[in-house]
């Protein structure tokens, strides 16, 4: 990963070094659904006979919503290429549902515990991609693919616990954590994947819709949490030097 932004960052300093011509600045923004996985954080409902009664394990994981703005600049290296790059800010987090519950077969005994758990983190990304012209002319329809790089600048953890049973409700418990940038390392914060997506422009105005894959921390390689987002964009470009 760190050979490939190295060769991608010189290849892009070069080709803005010999492009004249083509030229943009791109401003756009809109929605994102992310999530922040692991492999044993899953979708899954369990249930088992024992002491009597019935145990129930319920894990729901929901990507979660929120926004990006970017501002890129752009430059085209021919009829069908160009290269982009710039800064996006953007949030990545998820909401995951439990239930723990235990009922007697003779329905006299019943404990539970409900969390909702909602993470938002606060990212500033860079990515470098590459666009390629599928049709030209006024109405241009274009893919793209590239690698980013980022760094998490803030966020917030949410929880509510409930604890309801056959002798009352013990509940509810709120845990708020709030996450800093003096909470984790330096090295701990950044991420990094590839880019894949999909534009149409008309005059200037354009759509995106682009997936991002990557580490929640490149700190730390083995691990196997990652992210993945989905983000719908609309913006304009501010041409100069056709």
């Amino acid at each position: 990963m760190k050979n490939g932004l190295s060769f991608t960052g010189l290849l892009l300093l070069a080709c803005i070094g010999t492009a004249s011509f083509g030229q943009s600045l791109n401003f756009k923004g809109g929605f994102t659904t992310s999530i922040i996985k692991a492999s044993d954080f899953e979708n899954k409902l369990t249930k088992y006979l024992a002491d009597g009664g019935t145990y129930t394990t319920i894990d729901k994981i929901e990507d979660a919503i929120g926004f990006h703005l970017a501002l890129a600049y752009e430059f085209r290296l021919g009829t069908r290429l160009s290269l982009e790059t710039g800064f996006r800010y953007q949030s990545r987090g998820f909401h995951h549902v439990s239930d723990y519950a235990f009922e007697s077969n003779d329905g006299a005994e019943y404990w539970a515990e409900n969390g909702d758990e909602s993470a938002y983190y606060k990212y500033l990304d860079l990515p470098i991609v590459l666009n390629t012209a599928i049709t030209t002319g006024d109405f241009r329809v274009y893919a793209r693919t590239g690698i980013y790089a980022g760094l998490m600048i803030g966020g917030k953890t949410t929880a509510i616990y409930d604890y309801p049973s056959s002798n009352g409700n013990f509940g509810p418990y709120e845990y708020n954590y709030k996450l800093t940038v003096s909470d984790m390392d330096f090295e701990d914060r950044i991420t990094a994947g590839f880019i894949v997506g999909l534009g149409a422009e008309y005059k200037g105005f354009y759509f995106e819709t682009n997936y991002r894959r990557g580490a929640f921390k490149v700190a730390d390689p083995d691990s196997d949490v990652y992210t993945r987002d989905l983000s719908f964009s609309l913006g304009y470009k501010l041409k100069f030097n056709q």
